[in-house]
């Protein structure tokens, strides 16, 4: 497997894992694709057997693909694996305590205004409860920025903390509530013994990969997801 899918599936984990045929399986009630794929643990690995296993369980067969997997790309493909959602990996090693705003109200478990920022992104409740039950599986911080409008997620893992869940409510972009978060976040984690941090960024997110990479993120991987269309 390769190694930054092992810490990305580590730190978003699924409810349920099954290893066989050359391949650890992911499932978590459909939720994300992050935690409802197939992560390639052998080179011969049959893409039939990703099919069968997420077609008798009522999901949609998902692969996620990482460099130094392409001829197993090649065969998704060939099996009608459609490619969705290229995916950079962007890191900030080693992390330095960024000068935070203070404008963040961070928790050890989500408020009712997080999850309603979350929800209010137009996720039905089951999605909602899939994504804190996901979280809620890992050392995890939830950040509400205090205007109410944005919020963000730490994922704490010894001295590497990875973001995620992060949004600004759509009236309230560009007025630096994102920025306010991750700084915020990214502090919380410093002093909790963080010296890495890292994210996943769909790639055509053009916005976030901005704050990104002007907040001292750089791309260290990539990845993307293959899907069987229904």
């Amino acid at each position: 497997m390769h190694p930054w899918a092992a810490r990305v599936t580590r730190d978003w984990p699924p409810f349920h894992v099954e290893t066989r045929a050359g391949w650890r399986f992911g499932l978590a009630d459909g939720v994300t694709k992050r935690a409802n794929c197939a992560l390639l643990e052998s080179p011969e690995a049959d893409v039939a057997e990703v099919t069968r296993f997420y077609r008798d369980r009522g999901l949609r067969p998902c692969v996620q693909v990482w460099p130094g997997e392409e001829e197993t790309d090649a065969r998704l493909a060939e099996h009608g694996y459609e490619r969705v959602e290229p995916t950079l990996v962007l890191a900030h090693e080693p992390l330095e305590r960024p000068k935070a705003p203070g404008r963040t109200r961070i928790h050890d478990r989500p408020t009712d205004r997080w999850i309603e920022l979350f929800a209010g992104a137009g996720s039905d409740p089951a999605w909602t409860d899939g994504v804190v039950r996901i979280l809620g599986a890992v050392t995890a911080a939830y950040g509400v920025h205090e205007s109410g409008d944005g919020r963000g997620c730490a994922v704490l893992d010894g001295e590497s903390v990875a973001i995620c869940s992060m949004g600004t409510v759509e009236a309230a972009r560009g007025r630096g509530i994102a920025r306010d978060v991750l700084a915020d976040l990214l502090a919380w984690a410093h002093d909790k013994g963080a010296r890495r941090a890292y994210l996943c960024v769909v790639a055509a997110n053009g916005p976030a990969l901005g704050l990104y990479r002007s907040s001292g993120f750089v791309e260290v991987s990539r990845y993307h997801n293959r899907v069987l269309p229904d």
